[in-house]
């Protein structure tokens, strides 16, 4: 069977007792379109597989799978801060999960959460010195809502500062792939104009651009930003891709803990 393969950012890897990881579609026992490692109760696979899957990555990083927490993702700007009796909310099945929920923010040892996508911008947003860390699921519907700024407002409130804020943004769609129709457009426009990318017959959308600037408009400085340029529609056999697989796509994550 092929081994659990996960990615980093070299930005956060240095950070003290933080754990995180993105991972790919491989080393888990989900089939068909949803081979291998899908993470997604709700997505049509069969849960236990799911579930299996869930607590290879567990054991693979270290945290307890029951204790993990996860959210039932509706491209809202709704952003949670968890607290301990939180622990194992939709970690092994689906209706625990948190309601409308697309950010998380973790100020609690061994407490691990997870966002999960398949085209959309996973992003982590770490304050060392307060051992905070948010978990950001962004589509273009998350970004124009600007839940980037929402959480870093969010963060602020437990004592963070936005200048000493490192994000990491996950993989997500290419502008090349991000096709959008006008009224999308023009609500990135208003963020970030150089999001939009003029092409006939539709403009295309540059995601990362658009948060950038979001982040950047809440203060995070732009040095202080690493994305991984990769996408899941060009490298649809490493990661799940709504728009290259349909309704059947499964969904990778990221996952992050305070050791």
């Amino acid at each position: 069977m092929t081994p659990i393969q996960t990615v980093q950012f070299p930005l956060l890897e240095k950070i003290s007792g933080l754990r995180h990881a993105v991972t790919t579609r491989d080393g888990g026992v989900s089939s068909g379109a949803y081979e291998s490692l899908n993470l997604g109760f709700h997505v049509g696979d069969n849960a236990e597989d799911v579930r299996e899957n869930r607590c290879r990555l567990a054991s693979h990083l270290g945290y307890d799978a029951a204790s993990l927490v996860a959210a039932q993702q509706t491209h809202s700007a709704n952003v949670q801060v968890l607290e301990r009796e939180m622990c194992g909310c939709g970690a092994l099945e689906w209706n625990s999960a948190l309601p409308a929920t697309d950010a998380v923010v973790v100020a609690e040892k061994n407490l691990p959460a997870l966002i999960l996508v398949a085209d959309c911008a996973p992003l982590i947003l770490v304050d060392e010195r307060r051992k905070i860390f948010a978990l950001v699921h962004a589509g273009w519907r998350g970004a124009v809502a600007q839940i980037a700024s929402r959480t870093v407002a969010e963060m602020k409130v437990l004592g963070s500062r936005p200048d000493e804020i490192a994000v990491g943004i996950g993989p997500h769609l290419c502008a090349a792939c991000f096709e959008i129709g006008a009224e999308v457009a023009r609500e990135a426009e208003k963020i970030a104009p150089d999001s939009v990318v003029p092409q006939k017959p539709k403009a295309h959308l540059d995601l990362q651009k658009l948060l950038r600037q979001d982040l950047k408009s809440a203060g995070v400085g732009g040095e202080n930003i690493e994305a991984m340029n990769r996408c899941p529609r060009c490298e649809n056999e490493l990661f799940f891709s709504h728009r290259a697989q349909g309704a059947s796509a499964g969904r990778f994550g990221l996952v992050a803990f305070w050791e």
